[in-house]
This record gives C-alpha cells, sequence and structure tokens, in this order.
C-alpha cells in the first residue's frame, strides 16, 4: 500500500516476525512496525504524535487485502498496537499522588521497562558484534570485496587467467559418481477399510437388554475409544426407538441415557401391535433420518 498521504499506510513485507516486517508510514515516522514502538519506548519519538485511530484503520485495510496468513499478522499489530495504547494512555493521562491514597499493587510487567531492557541488550549485542569484527579483521587480516570495487573491475574488462580447461573424462567420471538409479520405494502396505454397521451396534443393544431391564448407553461404550464406534452406536439406539423396540429416557442434562425395552401397551399405542421382528433389517443409509 503506498503513501497517498491522506493518512497512515501499512504495507506487509517477508519475514519472520510479522512486526519487524511490516512497514509503517506516518507523517513523523517511515520504517518498521517493531522499530516504531521502540523509538517511542526509548523517548526518541513522541508518541502523542502517532494518530492510532488512523493507524488501526489503515491496518484493517491492509489487512482485508490479504489472501493468507493473517492470524501472524493480526496477532503481531494487536500485540503492538496496545503496548502503544498503554503508553500513550500514561502519557495524555498522567497519574496524579492524591495525599493518603494506598497505592495499587501492579503485578504485571511494566511493557516500558520491558522493552527498555530489550534494546540495552540489543545494543550491547550490536556493539560486541561490532568489536569482534574490528578485532578479526586487525588479527586475521580478512578480506572482503566491496561491491564498488568488483564493479568498476568489470566495467574495466578484467578477467581471470586462462587456464587449461579440464579433461572431458573427468567430468564424465565425476557424473557417473553423481548418477545412481535409485530403487522404487515399497508400495505402501493394502488397508482394509473398516465397516462399523447400525445392525451389529443394535445387536449388542439388544443382547445387553436381554440380561438387564434397563441399559445405560454410557455402560455400553465404556472403554470405547474411537469416535464412530460412539457415533454408530448412538445411532443404532436411535433407530431402535424409532422401531419402537426400545424407550430411550434422559431425566437431566448431561446425564445418563437409559434405554428399556417397550412393552405390549406402549406399543399399542403407537400403532404397532405385535411381537417385534428383529430380524428386520436396519436402515443403513440413515435416509429415513432426513
Amino acid at each position: 500500500m503506498a503513501d497517498t498521504g491522506l493518512g497512515p499506510a501499512i504495507a506487509f513485507g517477508e519475514g519472520r516476525r510479522p512486526e519487524a516486517a511490516t512497514r509503517v508510514t506516518l507523517p513523523a515516522f517511515d520504517g518498521p512496525l517493531a522499530l516504531l514502538l521502540a523509538l517511542i519506548e526509548a523517548r526518541q519519538l513522541d508518541v502523542l504524535t502517532v494518530p492510532l485511530g488512523g493507524l488501526a484503520g489503515a491496518y484493517l485495510e491492509a489487512i482485508a487485502g490479504l489472501d493468507d496468513d493473517r492470524m501472524g499478522n493480526v496477532s503481531a499489530f494487536v500485540a503492538v498496537a496496545s503496548q502503544l495504547i498503554l503508553i500513550k494512555s500514561r502519557a495524555m493521562l498522567p497519574r496524579r499522588a492524591v495525599e493518603g491514597a494506598v497505592p495499587l499493587q501492579d503485578d504485571g510487567i511494566d511493557p516500558e521497562a520491558e522493552l527498555r531492557a530489550r534494546l540495552i541488550l540489543y545494543r550491547a549485542f550490536r556493539d560486541a558484534g561490532v568489536s569482534l569484527l574490528e578485532t578479526g579483521q586487525a588479527r586475521v587480516g580478512l578480506f572482503h570485496r566491496e561491491a564498488a570495487t568488483a564493479r568498476v573491475a568489470g566495467l574495466a574488462g578484467a578477467r581471470p587467467p586462462a587456464a587449461k580447461p579440464l579433461s572431458t573424462s573427468i567430468l564424465v567420471a565425476a557424473l557417473d559418481g553423481l548418477a545412481r538409479v535409485a530403487p522404487p520405494p515399497a508400495p505402501p502396505p493394502e488397508t482394509i477399510r473398516r465397516t462399523i454397521l447400525l445392525t451389529d451396534r443394535a445387536q449388542l443393544i439388544r443382547r445387553a437388554l436381554r440380561g438387564a431391564d434397563v441399559v445405560v448407553l454410557q455402560d455400553l461404550l465404556r472403554g470405547v475409544r474411537d469416535r464412530v464406534v460412539v457415533a454408530i452406536t448412538f445411532l443404532a439406539m436411535l433407530e431402535l426407538m424409532k422401531r419402537r423396540e426400545i424407550v430411550v429416557e434422559q431425566t437431566e442434562p448431561w446425564g445418563p441415557i437409559m434405554a428399556r425395552r417397550t412393552t405390549a401397551e406402549e406399543r399399542a399405542a403407537a400403532g404397532m401391535p405385535g411381537a417385534i421382528d428383529e430380524e428386520a433389517p436396519l436402515d443403513e443409509s440413515l435416509e429415513s433420518f432426513a
């Protein structure tokens, strides 16, 4: 996003840290978002001159133009903007000491002190790096070619001295040593698709009810870790309930789900007199639930 002169502008760049790769253009500043916060923390830039509202608006407009990776940029901006808001609020509303007032205990980390410590640590590492470079150049005599010198040499037509070309046999031998035909990878082991049927889970519920008056669904699924098995068992219970084979009750939310066999009177009241045909196939397609 280019600076139109109408307000703050945001431009995203590539980098591991979004706050360091995001470029901010303000009337009083032009640079990375992290540098803006560092300058304000170091009191080298007046936070009152930074329009936080316009900065947030420009950031939202820039975020809307991104196709992906919005979360990293949004979280980085929220982290930096929260510190800017805190610093600006302290600058605009200074705390006035009240005689006899009991100060509140603040257990949080002061963002100003934290960033000031980070700036001091960064300066120490920077100075140490410069000192190590100077020592290495003085003792070892490190040599590096300046870009301007390389360009002048190229314009002047500098060329390396002519040397005898390498033999073709050397190149062929080198290629023979590099070329290796990798064997084809072994095919993956054949997998057998697992099938869980409503009929099988319904038979499990029927067998449990033959030995007990009431069966709790949670007890039937005790020790089962497969979510598919849990879901199919629950659907099988609903299918049996729809066929008027069982009655399901749950007296309280998240409580035990209890099932019992329907009585002859309950089946007659539902218009389904007679014995239950347990051999009738269940609707495995679940189209009847639609």
